[in-house]
């Protein structure tokens, strides 16, 4: 089970955006990662300028251009032993629900989620625990309440809109329809955060609604942001574009011909290449989270070496906080691959948060999806975001409701 995690309120968690934007904790002197040899990290550029990006180029491109030398078995398990060296990602009570969660004691988890949210109300890491119980226990009504209750919490806070749709769909077609509603209103508070466009067009693609979804990510392609903080999401957004095009085609042959000529005006087409997708999401501004991705021969990639020798490319490593990242894999052969999220800075709230998204496509247009939020409560640590087998998020061409 993916790690959660987070304990922060009072007067800075009550902030809005931009106060939050502005309060980043000091990085940890003690990280403990592989070595990075980037120079000292700017401060967070004003998120609305006044230029506008200028149009995407063409993107139907190969996922990776030149493989890497394999990195060898033995170096891949001393650079995976480092990261395991790593402080805890959780403590304390969370610490202790999370455990019986990975464990099958949902019971106790269950008690002590509700004993601590009768504690406190207001406490983000109680209602992640409480939510993540009742869904175990097979009442995912309650768990949506309790994911929800985020939102009466902060409806003004565009990343805790993220952060409780991030969850809710962790529920399945229960919680679609909340996350897609709150990632509307977050996206009208924060259209500058690119992260908003790939997360809701992924949620109504997967309610069936193609053309909402193809609105949403070919807006994000030339939305204003700043300019050069949100690196490789154009790609990202591009692709989510194309994968749209797949599905929709698929599910209704006879509107091929309009998905073509709607995707030609943005320079791309329907994607009929079979990739395996890992997009990470986070939501902590000017914060640099690191994606680790590791294959069956222990080949690992990540910010300096982007590539795996068995396929698979990482994007870009953005450092200013939110992303999204986006690892993908053109005929994915080299299974299971092991995913860690290295968290510089948990942020002013006394927690981080974040997703990482496991995608299929089949290169139809058919899909599956498994969504794998996170909260994370040490500076400096590395979350596991779990193994990915060739079961995760199994393909299916069901339609609307395409994947759960």
């Amino acid at each position: 089970m993916a790690a959660t995690g987070a304990e922060g309120r009072g007067e800075m968690a009550r902030r809005d955006d931009s106060e939050v934007d502005s309060l980043v904790a000091a990085p940890d002197a003690n990280r403990v990662a592989v070595p990075r040899t980037r120079g000292p990290r700017a401060p967070s550029p004003d998120p609305f300028p006044a230029e506008r990006r200028p149009p995407p180029p063409p993107a139907r491109r190969p996922l990776q251009v030149a493989r890497p030398e394999p990195t060898g078995e033995s170096q891949g398990r001393r650079e995976l032993a480092e990261i395991q060296k790593a402080a805890p990602a959780l403590n304390g009570r969370m610490a202790a629900i999370e455990r019986d969660l990975a464990a099958g004691r949902i019971k106790s988890a269950l008690a002590a989620s509700t004993a601590w949210r009768a504690e406190d109300a207001t406490d983000l890491l109680a209602l992640v625990a409480l939510g993540q119980s009742l869904a175990l226990s097979g009442n995912g009504l309650d768990a949506s309440r309790a994911f929800g209750s985020v939102l009466d919490l902060y409806p003004s806070r565009a990343d805790m809109r993220r952060f409780a749709g991030n969850w809710l769909e962790r529920l399945g077609d229960l919680g679609l329809e909340m996350a897609a509603d709150t990632y509307r209103v977050a996206l009208e508070q924060r259209p500058d955060h690119p992260s908003i466009y790939h997360l809701l067009g992924m949620v109504l693609l997967r309610q069936g609604k193609y053309a909402e979804a193809m609105d949403v990510v070919l807006k994000g392609i030339t939305a204003d942001r700043v300019n050069n903080r949100f690196a490789g999401v154009e790609r990202i957004l591009q692709e989510d574009a194309m994968i749209i095009g797949a599905a929709w085609a698929a599910a209704n042959p006879g509107e091929r011909a309009n998905i073509e000529a709607r995707l030609q005006t943005a320079g791309l087409r329907i994607d009929d290449r079979p990739t395996l997708r890992f997009v990470l999401s986070w939501e902590t501004d000017a914060n640099d989270v690191d994606f680790h991705i590791f294959d069956k021969s222990m080949n690992h990639a990540f910010y300096s070496r982007k590539g795996l020798a068995s396929g698979g490319e990482l994007y870009a490593d953005i450092t200013t906080g939110y992303g999204p990242e986006c690892f993908s894999i053109e005929n994915p052969q080299a299974a299971p691959y092991l995913l860690k999220a290295h968290y510089y800075r948990k942020g002013p709230m006394g927690h981080g948060a974040g997703k990482v998204q496991i995608l299929r496509h089949d290169g139809k247009g058919g899909l599956g999806f498994e969504e794998r939020p996170f909260v994370i409560m040490t500076d400096g640590a590395y979350v596991d975001l779990g193994k990915v087998t060739d079961k995760t998020a199994p393909i299916t061409r069901k339609s609307p409701a395409i994947a759960k």
